[in-house]
């Protein structure tokens, strides 16, 4: 493109010359060469209009086509060859992004168990007594996640005016495995609840399985916060 705005130039063509100097110059968004263009296409219109009236000095006019030619030769320097390559977006999510994801999803999923298993009191699935003795199972691991989280909110209260380039970013496979195990943690608490209240599982049994799904998928859960919300005296579950 930029030979071929050379030789329009050269061979003195500068209508056309101008025209695709000023596409050029708003593909690589240019816009102060662009104006500067725009400039010399006015002079060039009146220096052809002056032209077509012979009543100016041909030699006038002829050294004003050269300057002109000789500004757009400058300008055709300073373009570069390729509009400049756009700023690729950073991939996955931004980590205090993500730790607000976890928080609320773990609330969400907790507070669902928790109303799931209300549900059943209220249908007379659980005794008051089993009730109680159900929350105290679940309340203290949820109470100990949402107070550590929480404060890493708080940690994190004031704005922040810093690049998004220093804010960590998490890959997209472990946001969405995150995601998953969250739930999947949350349904088998719900389902372990719901055998019980259904009549296939005991009471006791069903603290066993409650036991075993905080020793087991809790373990992972402590893992994903201990990770984001890292602190001397991390939950344990119970």
């Amino acid at each position: 493109m930029k030979n071929n705005i050379r030789q329009l130039i050269s061979e003195g063509n500068l209508d056309e010359a101008l025209s695709q100097l000023h596409a050029v110059a708003q593909t690589v968004a240019n816009t102060e060469a662009a104006d500067e263009i725009t400039v010399l296409e006015n002079r060039h219109a009146e220096n052809q209009r002056k032209a077509r009236l012979d009543t100016h000095d041909p030699a006038a006019i002829a050294r004003e086509q050269n300057g002109i030619a000789a500004s757009a030769l400058a300008l055709l320097k300073r373009l570069p060859e390729a509009p400049p390559k756009a700023v690729e977006t950073p991939k996955g999510i931004r980590e205090q992004t993500m730790k607000q994801h976890i928080l609320l999803l773990t609330l969400a999923v907790k507070a669902g168990v928790v109303l799931w298993l209300f549900n059943h009191w209220e249908s007379g699935g659980f005794s008051a007594d089993q009730f109680a003795g159900t929350l105290t199972l679940l309340l203290p691991v949820l109470a100990a996640y949402a107070g550590l989280m929480f404060q890493d909110f708080l940690d994190h209260r004031h704005v922040q005016h810093t690049a998004s380039s220093a804010s960590p970013r998490i890959r997209r496979n472990v946001q969405w495995a995150i995601y998953v195990f969250i739930i999947a943690y949350g349904l088998a608490l719900i389902m372990a609840i719901g055998a019980k209240a259904k009549g296939t599982m005991s009471y006791a049994q069903l603290s066993g399985a409650l036991a075993l799904i905080e020793s087991g998928l809790g373990i992972y859960l402590a893992r994903i916060v201990r990770t984001f919300f890292p602190n001397d005296n991390p939950p344990k579950a119970s």
